[in-house]
């Protein structure tokens, strides 16, 4: 516990944002409800404008409140965070689709495919030269109507060309996933990688995702692997609030017993 000095050198704006999440979280702030306004806070706490300015601004960064164009900042609603399992590879069809059903929510997603050129950045993961094709696909995927998750993946065209796998959401084996599609066309995913990192959302990302500016996501890097050849890569986005990524990780039989 902090003593009384403690907390007076404690900067006002934390002493504000103290104050206020401990409303929240304890639910004397409902939400939904409207935050007191930056007038009101001000006399309240005996502070001037910029402090509590910077309160509301730890607040919103934290997902606890969110600002509404011409109407103020209200106590935002935290959802259960879902379980999502990151391991679906080896079963047949979309992940997602499998992951959804297993939670009792129906999957459906909304895509946009289209040829592009590799960037430098892009050539490195892929493998490929710096501007070689690629298609480029844009997912929002939903669970009960609800944005849950965005994806921009990427295949090489040099893969896929010709075939009836080369756009992902068109013909006999469309929204399938990876895995099944590439064994349609003779090539065997070995593994798949994962790389999770945390971060602020991007603008780009608010709107489509249904969560707030200030928000933190939880950024995939995923990578289907045939051997040493890269056959996709993608950018998942999900709300950090929202999701709680779970990996089972097979071990080998026997590995706890002792080596003579």
């Amino acid at each position: 516990m902090r003593s009384a000095m403690g907390e007076l050198d404690r900067p006002a704006y934390l002493r504000v944002a103290d104050a206020l999440r401990a409303e929240i979280l304890s639910g004397a702030r409902e939400p939904g409800s409207r935050m007191p306004s930056i007038a009101d806070l001000c006399r309240d706490h005996g502070l001037s404008e910029q402090p509590v300015r910077q309160a509301l601004r730890v607040l919103a960064a934290e997902g606890l409140t969110e600002g509404r164009p011409g109407s103020g900042t209200y106590v935002r609603s935290r959802p259960v965070p879902a379980r999502i399992a990151r391991g679906r590879y080896r079963a047949a069809g979309s992940p997602f689709a499998a992951e959804s059903r297993e939670r009792s929510v129906e999957p459906s997603w909304t895509n946009n495919s289209q040829k592009t050129y590799a960037t430098s950045a892009l050539a490195v993961r892929l493998g490929i030269a710096e501007g070689a094709p690629v298609i480029q696909s844009q997912y929002v995927f939903l669970a009960d109507g609800a944005p849950v998750q965005l994806s921009t993946s990427w295949e090489p065209l040099a893969v896929t060309e010709g075939s009836v796998v080369v756009l992902p959401e068109l013909g006999p084996l469309a929204g399938r996933g990876v895995v099944e599609r590439m064994a349609h066309i003779g090539i065997t995913v070995t593994r798949v990688t994962e790389e999770v990192m945390a971060r602020p959302v991007l603008e780009a990302e608010s709107g489509p995702l249904g969560i707030p500016l200030g928000s933190t996501v939880l950024a995939i890097e995923r990578t289907h692997w045939a051997g040493e050849l890269v056959v996709e890569a993608a950018d998942i986005v999900l709300g950090a609030d929202r999701t709680r990524l779970t990996y089972t990780i097979d071990l080998p039989p026997n590995q706890g017993e002792l080596s003579e």
